[in-house]
């Protein structure tokens, strides 16, 4: 999708400076963690706390910590 977003632009000198291709930055890789992991450790817990419910034993990483 980036690539379709930026593949039309042309990338001229600005102020002499030869500016390189668009990346994704630092943050954005923070906002794609946030996004994409958070929602599945939360799933995953979820998941986890009905297993426990259901059978009585424990399976998931909370039995490690408590």
């Amino acid at each position: 999708m980036i690539k379709r977003i930026f593949k039309n632009s042309v990338h001229a000198p600005v102020l002499g400076h030869d500016i390189d291709k668009p990346r994704i930055t630092l943050a954005g890789w923070f906002l794609i963690f946030i996004y994409l992991a958070v929602p599945a450790m939360l799933v995953g817990g979820l998941i986890d706390l009905l297993i426990q419910l259901a059978t009585g034993k424990c399976v998931g990483v909370w039995c490690l910590l408590f």
